[in-house]
């Protein structure tokens, strides 16, 4: 799969540990937690599934899946989650960890994993998107032709702590609504394309869609956009 290999996620539980949780940028949390078994299986673009409902009713209750931003060297793992106005299980779940909280969670795996090798690279999402980006932009080379386009409700507070990204486009959309048009106004009015461009597309999931038929109209073909929706309106358990 030219758009990076989705791998299957490991079923087995774990337990982390949450050693440190700290608001960022444009209504983020980052959370640093210790995994009990260390070593894990991890690419750039791969997410856990975590209870964050051991209680839950439903299936879509009690998991979340949650893309990895980084490992540390001491085998850490770390999040960087958006803190939704909405509420439900997950917001609560994040509302309620602090250094020290523990939970059960599976995997890595899933999402499309980032390729190596292509002559450029088109990001495009939302503010829950960045974990990914920033994980599959710190595994390519320095000097990789990288655009980045994210929508966020309030860019000026707005950041993306991977050094090597310089090229970022940020869309003020707060709604479902106006992420897709956003996003998709945005990919439109970029430059053309090298013909061996490589897409990551990952956020809404209407908006993901729009995305990605936008870029083929752009030339960039299905086979060559990996994608992942992490959230649409009124549908629990993404």
């Amino acid at each position: 799969m030219s758009a990076g290999q989705v791998i299957r996620q490991n079923t087995r539980k774990n337990q982390g540990t949450v050693t440190s949780i700290e608001a960022v940028g444009d209504g983020l949390r980052r959370v640093v937690f210790d995994p009990r078994e260390a070593e894990l299986r991890w690419r750039p673009g791969m997410a856990v599934g975590v209870i964050v409902d051991p209680d839950g009713t439903s299936l879509r209750d009690r998991w979340r899946h949650y893309t990895i931003r980084r490992q540390h060297d001491d085998g850490a793992l770390e999040f960087l989650l958006t803190v939704h106005d909405t509420g439900g299980p997950g917001v609560d779940w994040l509302q309620s960890l602090e250094p020290g909280s523990s939970f059960t969670f599976m995997g890595p795996g899933g999402n499309p994993t980032v390729e190596t090798g292509h002559d450029h690279y088109v990001f495009v999402g939302d503010r829950t998107s960045l974990a990914s980006m920033g994980a599959m932009r710190d595994a390519l080379p320095d000097t990789a032709s990288v655009t980045a386009i994210v929508a966020t409700p309030d860019p000026d507070r707005a950041s993306f702590d991977s050094p090597a990204l310089t090229d970022v486009r940020w869309v003020a959309a707060d709604r479902a609504e106006t992420i897709r048009a956003g996003l998709v106004d945005a990919v439109q009015v970029l430059e053309p394309f090298p013909p061996d461009t490589q897409a990551y597309v990952t956020g809404e999931m209407v908006a993901m869609r729009d995305v990605r038929r936008t870029l083929a109209e752009r030339g960039v073909g299905r086979r060559r956009v990996g994608a992942h929706a992490h959230w649409t309106p009124d549908r629990r358990g993404m």
